[in-house]
C-alpha cells in the first residue's frame, strides 16, 4: 500500500505515528468499493446490479466513505507499524482530519509499545528469605491433617447454632473492597480452623441454620492469595448444615486406607517428612525469587502502557472468580476491580518484562531438554502421567503459555544460580499452602 509515515516519541512507551495516504489511492479504493456496492444493491425500481452510479452514491455514498476510510486506516497503520518495527498494545487513538475522497487521507494515531526496558545490575545479587525448619511438629500436624481428611460427620440435631469446633456446610461468595461479589462456592470445614479466615470464621459463631450474615476482615500482608493482601474482604456466608466430626485411629490399618504407597504409621511419617522438606525447599526458592525479582523491580523502574495492566486485572479477576465462575475475561468490567488490583497486577506485568528481558541479554534458549523437564515437574505435581501431562500442555490451545513458562522458569534459574540466598531466622512455617508465582 502507498502511504507515508512518520513517528514522533511521547514518552518511551508512548509514540504518536503521522501517516498520509495519496489522494490517488483514496479515489480508487472509493471507486472500487462504489462499484462492489452497485453489484449488489438492491433498490426499488431497478434490477440488482443495475442500479445508476449516482443513485448508489446517494443513497449509500456514507457507509462507502466510512468503509473506505476505516479499511485504509487499519491497512496503512499495519503498514506504518511494521515499517518503524512497533509492537503496538491496545487500541491506537485515531485522530482523523477530515473524510473527504477527493482528497488525501491524513490521520495521527497516538500508541502505546510493549516495553522494552534495559535491565541492569540482574547478577551476582543477594537476598534474604526466612529459614524454614521441618521437625517433628510439622510432621506431627500434616499427620493429623491425614486423620481429619478421612473424618465421618455425622449430622448435629439437637441444635441449630454453629459453635465453635463444629464441622459447618456453607456457600460464601466473596466481596473485595468495594467490588462485585463472586459467586457463592461451597465452605465444608470445622469452624475456627482458620482455613477461610480466622478473623471471619469468628464472627460466623452463633449463626443458625438456613440464615445468611456479611462478615468483613482486612486480610493481613501475608494472606495466601496474593491478590488480597491488605484488602478490605467482605464474606457472605449461608449456613446450610452442622456436623460433627470422628477421626480415625492413626494405626497401620488407617494407613493402608491412604493410598500413598506405605502401609505402617512409621514408614507414613518417613513419607510425610520427605514432602515437607520438598515443600520447604520449594517455597524458600519461589521466595528467594520473588525478592530477587522485587529488588529488580524497584532497581529497574519502567512504564506500562494500561491496556496492559486492564488485561491482566482481568485475567486475575477470571482466574480468581471474582466475576463469577467461567466468566470470560474480556466481557469482564475492569473499572470495578481496577482499585483493588492495578497494583499487582502492575508488578506482575513488570516482573515478566525483566524476565523476558534479562532471557534476551542472556541470550537463554528453550530447549527439547527443558521442555521435557517441565512436563516431568507437572505431572508430579498434578499426580498424572507424563505421556497424559505432555498431550495436555502441548495442545495448541496451551502450547504457547507453556513454552514461555518454560522460558521463564529457565530465565529464573539461571539468575537464582548466580545469586546469594541467605536463610534467616523467621517465623514461616515448614509447609505452606503453595502458591503460582506472579511472573
Amino acid at each position: 500500500m502507498d502511504f507515508q509515515s512518520s513517528v514522533q516519541d511521547i514518552d518511551e512507551i508512548t509514540k504518536q505515528v503521522t501517516v498520509t495516504v495519496p489522494k490517488e489511492r483514496v479515489a480508487k479504493e472509493y471507486e472500487t468499493s462504489v462499484q462492489q456496492v452497485g453489484r449488489s444493491a438492491k433498490v426499488n425500481g431497478f434490477r440488482q446490479g443495475k442500479v445508476p452510479r449516482h443513485m448508489v452514491e446517494k443513497l449509500m455514498g456514507d457507509r462507502i466513505r466510512f468503509d473506505v476510510t476505516n479499511r485504509l486506516i487499519n491497512e496503512a497503520l499495519r503498514g506504518a507499524f511494521e515499517q518503524h518495527k512497533l509492537e503496538v498494545v491496545g487500541q491506537p487513538e485515531i485522530d482523523l482530519k477530515e473524510m473527504d475522497i477527493a482528497k488525501e487521507l491524513e490521520f495521527t494515531a497516538k500508541v502505546e509499545l510493549y516495553p522494552q526496558p534495559t535491565v541492569s545490575n540482574y547478577l551476582n545479587r543477594n537476598v534474604s528469605v526466612a529459614k524454614r525448619s521441618v521437625g517433628d511438629k510439622e510432621v506431627e500436624e500434616s499427620m493429623e491433617r491425614l486423620r481429619e481428611s478421612k473424618a465421618e460427620l455425622k449430622p448435629v440435631e439437637d441444635r441449630k447454632e454453629a459453635k465453635k469446633g463444629d464441622v459447618v456446610a456453607l456457600s460464601v461468595a466473596v466481596q473485595v473492597e468495594d467490588g462485585e461479589f463472586s459467586r457463592g462456592e461451597p465452605f465444608v470445614d470445622e469452624l475456627g480452623s482458620g482455613r477461610l479466615s480466622a478473623e471471619a470464621e469468628e464472627q460466623f459463631i452463633g449463626m443458625s441454620v438456613n440464615d445468611t450474615k456479611d462478615v468483613t476482615v482486612t486480610t493481613g500482608e501475608d494472606h495466601q492469595n496474593p491478590e488480597l493482601r491488605g484488602k478490605k474482604v467482605t464474606y457472605r456466608g449461608t449456613l446450610h448444615g452442622l456436623f460433627t466430626k470422628n477421626l480415625p485411629t492413626l494405626d497401620d490399618a488407617f494407613v493402608k486406607t491412604l493410598g500413598l504407597e506405605v502401609e505402617t504409621v512409621a514408614a507414613l511419617k518417613e513419607k510425610v517428612l520427605d514432602q515437607l522438606k520438598k515443600n520447604a525447599e520449594e517455597e524458600t526458592k519461589s521466595e528467594s525469587q520473588s525478592a530477587l525479582l522485587d529488588l529488580l523491580v524497584k532497581e529497574n523502574e519502567f512504564k506500562v502502557p494500561a491496556a496492559m495492566v486492564d488485561d491482566e486485572i482481568r485475567g486475575i479477576v477470571a482466574r480468581y472468580g471474582f466475576a463469577g465462575k467461567g466468566a470470560n475475561p474480556d466481557s469482564i468490567d475492569v473499572n470495578a476491580f481496577r482499585p483493588q488490583f492495578a497494583d499487582f497486577a502492575l508488578n506482575r506485568i513488570r516482573c515478566a518484562i525483566i524476565i523476558d528481558r534479562i532471557g534476551a541479554a542472556e541470550g537463554i534458549k528453550v530447549e527439547d531438554a527443558d521442555r521435557e523437564q517441565m512436563i516431568q515437574r507437572i505431572a508430579e505435581q498434578n499426580g498424572s502421567t507424563v505421556e497424559a501431562t505432555r498431550k495436555t500442555v502441548l495442545d495448541k490451545s496451551r502450547i504457547m503459555s507453556f513454552l514461555l513458562e518454560v522460558r521463564r522458569t529457565k530465565i529464573l534459574d539461571h539468575l537464582m544460580s548466580k545469586t546469594t540466598v541467605e536463610l534467616t531466622d523467621g517465623p514461616k512455617d515448614a509447609a505452606p499452602k503453595k502458591q503460582k508465582k506472579g511472573a
